[in-house]
């Protein structure tokens, strides 16, 4: 499953933090009968397998393994079958352990190279490999196909798929899954969403094609797919692809749909297929409505189906946000109102017209709402239309425009409608679960912004939305606007989000409710990117930690941290290590660095998890230690990340969401290590290397009115910490202060107009609103327009600030549920406005005495700021 939609796994009805959601229809065990009493069963907590195997079995590192699909409702008993053989030959295997995990690996946004496989099979060699095949295919020739497993291939038209690759886990230095070739190299073992096998088995691969007698490995054409021609591919999902193509009769643009059957469930086990079938005749009905897309053709070629649409010129409502939006506050917003008056008003009519004909849309989000240049508005993606006046459980929803409260088809669209409204005017994501805490903040904003006339429209046209959803019998929710009861200066807002982390620190290993990360990723509940560690670094650099704090500190920090494997400074031990320092525990972090320096990963160069950012914990251990095989062993990282630089190898990006730009993942981040270096030693080398480092930051930037923002390779522009040119731009203002020079200055000023920045999406330090927190302390009190720049990014701040009761609470990613980590929620957003008190953009950063260390590497004894 893609990164962004992981946060689906957690979003608990009713919650305001994330956390895992175990559905109770869908959490039902696979289990297996008749187990031998040598049979070994391996079920870890965070695997979604349960592995069988045998005493005394010796499996080869890799080999040809078999995987099993299913149709769902005959999970069961494909298992059973399957077992009984596995068993009766003593192979090793494993199978997913529930329903639940069963519907999201063959869900419409799962990994499409995972897709299907529900158990996998590990014979001993070629000999039992092809004995199973044979085996298997006659108890299981009669089960209903599954969906199909695309990077393997099939079987005799069976629910038996196979393909070469590792039975046990062998990585490389870039931590990609191998195996070995016949002279032994490591290899990677390519799990891509198509059918390969490794030079080296080809000849195997050719006899198993000559046994293999099945129609299905060369598609069978269809009369119709021959009328187009495919021109590109514009996306995939589970469930299928979307095509450019051309009708040869008259070259012109269509748009082709793919559908995989058994592929691409929604939460009512709906598959591609059946939601393609009921877009097509929802299309049809819908013929001569306005502003709806245009139905050309159906047909099925091969296993799959296919369906023809014209193709609409323009793009989708988001991006047109994103393209159109007046983001900076020195910009003219009655341009805008005209545009999107004029937009909103086809939306409603629309709406209205396709309701006349009994249907509801059911899914409506500004990516199915397409913008021609000339403000034309169509509607497309009608797979989860129904009937507009049934009560009934929707198949799909996209979150900022869904709430599990409605229960009617047609309420859905109208209460989609009123979020859009909003998030034209205001493109800031929420949940309907924060939505009670920030919609009477965001629509004061609204106001105040747009000025009372326009005000005054759009809440006619909220209130038109409300009569819709009273008529189908939903409760429809006034438009309010909500004021600010407490002080929301800096040192109130510090204050109150700190008694916020007080008030709802959890009793586990977590200590804070942070974003997903916590449960995706291994080490994520302890460290300081979205455990308990950023919080820990938050309240020790701004005061102290409480009693609770110091008992999680003893049970889940200084005694178990040698277990963990990742040395990162914001996602491992290295950044865990300098807040044990921090709070004391100065022998058990020490003890930890020791560990660290012996267990190095020369894969990973960046901030966040690499090199460069366990190279700037020990550089700062040195500074406040004295203790020089610190200094020499930074030193020593050095010199490996300048092997990596004469390679010119590309960065490793770890995080989903992670762009190898900038200060967390590119090579801004790098420059600041070695500008740390050249402070502490004040050797050149170590600084011209930092100056190049930018340098290659720099190329991959763009400025666009006046801003300058990275551009990563599909083209956004980016200008957070995370990824984007505020990153940059701290790397810059750093290097510039350790010498007191002004390199790059175009490009600073560049950076810093962010400050006048309208609205992100989301409201968090990495990737949000916070990150232009920074913007005052890299400019400085010397700069003119200081106050000013201070006060806009407060004020951008405020829109993502919750007041509950005595403390303040900050909403995480996307604003889907609330967070107190460092990288989305409360402690982050604590770090930068204490950043902004203390003149210190680096403020955040976990390093050993962090202002000591920032403040004392500078050219000149005079700490003056140097003003760009």
């Amino acid at each position: 499953m893609e990164g962004n939609m992981l946060y689906h796994l957690y979003l608990k009805k009713g919650a305001d933090y994330f956390t895992k959601v175990h559905s109770s229809r869908t959490a039902k065990e696979f289990s297996v009968e008749q187990m031998p009493k040598d049979c070994v069963v391996i079920s870890d907590e965070g695997s979604s397998w349960k592995y069988y195997d045998y005493k005394d079995n010796e499996l080869p590192d890799q080999g040809w393994k078999i995987h099993i699909s299913t149709y769902i409702k005959e999970a069961r008993a494909v298992l059973k079958t399957v077992s009984n053989i596995m068993f009766k030959y003593k192979v090793a295997f494993k199978h997913l352990k529930t329903e639940e995990f069963l519907i999201n690996t063959n869900s419409k946004n799962a990994d499409r190279a995972r897709s299907g496989k529900f158990i996998a099979i590990y014979p001993k060699d070629d000999e039992e490999f092809l004995y199973l095949l044979e085996a298997l295919e006659t108890e299981l020739r009669s089960f209903e196909k599954g969906p199909y497993i695309l990077n393997d291939k099939r079987w005799k038209e069976t629910n038996i798929y196979y393909r070469y690759g590792g039975f046990k886990s062998i990585l490389n230095e870039k931590k990609q899954m191998c195996i070995k070739d016949q002279d032994g190299h490591l290899i990677v073992d390519k799990r891509t969403p198509f059918y390969q096998v490794p030079d080296f088995v080809q000849d195997f691969d050719q006899y198993l094609d000559s046994i293999n007698k099945v129609r299905d490995q060369v598609p069978e054409t269809n009369a119709k797919m021959d009328l187009y021609s495919f021109k590109e591919a514009l996306g995939f999902s589970n469930g299928g692809g979307i095509y450019l193509a051309e009708r040869k009769s008259d070259r012109k643009k269509v748009i082709i749909k793919e559908a995989r059957p058994k592929a691409g469930l929604d939460a009512r086990f709906r598959d591609a297929v059946d939601r393609q079938e009921i877009e097509y005749d929802a299309l049809t009905r819908l013929a001569d409505v306005k502003g709806v897309v245009n139905v050309i053709d159906r047909f099925q070629a091969w296993e799959h189906h296919f369906m023809v649409e014209e193709y609409v010129e323009g793009i989708n409502l988001h991006s047109w946000i994103g393209k159109h939006y007046p983001f900076m506050n020195s910009t003219d917003i009655n341009h805008h109102k005209e545009k999107i008056t004029f937009i909103l008003k086809q939306l409603v009519d629309i709406m209205k017209n396709i309701h006349l004909k009994g249907l509801s849309m059911g899914d409506l989000q500004p990516a199915n709402i397409i913008i021609s240049d000339d403000l034309n508005v169509t509607l497309i993606d009608f797979e989860t239309a129904a009937p507009s006046d049934l009560n009934e459980q929707p198949g799909m929803q996209t979150m900022a425009f869904s709430s599990a409260q409605i229960k009617n088809n047609g309420a859905r669209d109208w209460y989609a409608v009123k979020k859009i409204i909003r998030f034209c005017l205001l493109p800031v994501h929420s949940s309907e679960e924060l939505d009670k805490y920030l919609t009477g903040y965001h629509y004061k904003w609204i106001k105040e912004v747009y000025g009372d006339t326009f005000f005054q429209w759009i809440e006619h046209l909220n209130q038109e939305c409300n009569d819709y959803l009273v008529e189908y019998g939903e409760e429809a929710t006034p438009l309010v606007i909500s004021k600010r009861t407490k002080n929301d200066d800096i040192h109130s807002i510090i204050a109150g989000l700190k008694r916020g982390i007080s008030k709802n620190l959890t009793q586990d290993g977590r200590l804070i409710n942070g974003d997903i990360r916590q449960y995706e990723y291994e080490n994520g509940k302890r460290n300081v990117l979205n455990g308990g560690a950023g919080a820990l670094w938050a309240f020790k650099q701004t005061g102290d930690i409480n009693e609770q704090m110091i008992n999680w500190i003893e049970e889940y920090l200084a005694k178990p941290i040698s277990r963990i494997e990742d040395n990162g400074l914001l996602t491992g031990k290295a950044g865990m290590a300098v807040v044990l320092y921090e709070c004391g525990y100065e022998k058990e972090s020490t003890s930890v660095f020791s560990e660290i320096i012996n267990n190095l990963d020369e894969s990973d160069v960046s901030l966040r998890s690499g090199l460069a950012g366990i190279g700037l914990a020990l550089t700062s251990l040195h500074a406040a230690t004295n203790d020089e095989l610190y200094l020499q062993k930074a030193k020593s990282i050095a010199q490996g990340i300048d092997r990596i630089l004469t390679d010119e190898n590309e960065l490793t990006v770890r995080d989903w969401s992670g762009v190898p730009i900038g200060l967390i993942d590119g090579w801004s981040g790098v420059s600041l290590f070695y500008t740390a270096l050249y402070g502490i030693t004040k050797e050149e080398t170590y600084y011209s290397t930092a100056k190049a480092l930018i340098e290659k930051d720099l190329t991959k930037t763009d400025v666009d009115k006046g801003i300058l923002y990275t551009m990563d390779k599909s083209g956004r522009l980016l200008p957070y910490l995370s990824g984007g040119s505020i990153g940059v731009a701290v790397a810059i203002w750093y290097l510039n202060r350790v010498k007191q020079e002004k390199h790059y200055e175009q490009e600073f000023n560049a950076i810093t107009r962010l400050a006048e920045t309208r609205s992100t999406i989301s409201g968090g330090l990495f990737e949000g609103a916070a990150s232009f927190l920074l913007i005052p302390p890299l400019v400085g009190e010397q700069d003119e327009c200081y106050e000013k720049k201070k006060e806009a990014v407060l004020n951008l701040l405020r829109l993502f600030l919750i007041e509950k009761e005595d403390y303040l609470v900050f909403p995480g990613q996307f604003s889907y549920r609330l967070a107190d980590d460092l990288f989305s929620g409360s402690a982050g957003v604590i770090l930068a406005l204490t950043g902004i008190l203390k003149n210190n953009p680096l403020y955040w950063l976990p390093v050993i005495h962090n202002d000591q260390f920032f403040n004392k590497q500078t050219a000149s004894s005079d700490s003056k700021r140097l003003v760009m």
